[in-house]
């Protein structure tokens, strides 16, 4: 995977995001979901072959088992987009992801940016 294609999975993910209503902290970005807050990371994978990793975290672990299966001790519910995925099928694929603890206007959009 090319250095360019994981800089721009980050710049496509950050941008669903912001259209989702995500605040941008940093890097990071919180959601206000069905299940409470959802902290956000998207990141260009290191390993060259890697597209990119969307870290996040539940604030409410429990809330959140109810739309998703997020670690039920810490809330981590991370993407990970590896050796055959394109910066679209990985968007599509995030915002797909999204659309199970989104509010119902902000799914359609979801999936319709993806």
């Amino acid at each position: 995977m090319k250095k360019k294609e994981r800089h721009r999975f980050v710049k496509e993910a950050t941008s669903l995001l912001l259209s989702l209503g995500a605040v941008q902290q940093g890097d990071d970005f919180i959601l206000q979901t069905k299940a409470g807050r959802l902290t956000v990371h998207p990141e260009a994978e290191k390993r060259r072959e890697w597209l990119g990793t969307v870290w996040a975290i539940f604030a409410d672990p429990q809330a959140a088992r109810q739309f998703v299966d997020c670690n039920k001790f810490c809330g981590k519910w991370n993407q990970h987009y590896l050796n055959d995925w394109t910066v679209e099928t990985a968007i599509y694929d995030l915002g797909y992801q999204l659309s199970k603890v989104l509010a119902p206007a902000d799914t359609d959009s979801a999936i319709a940016t993806g």
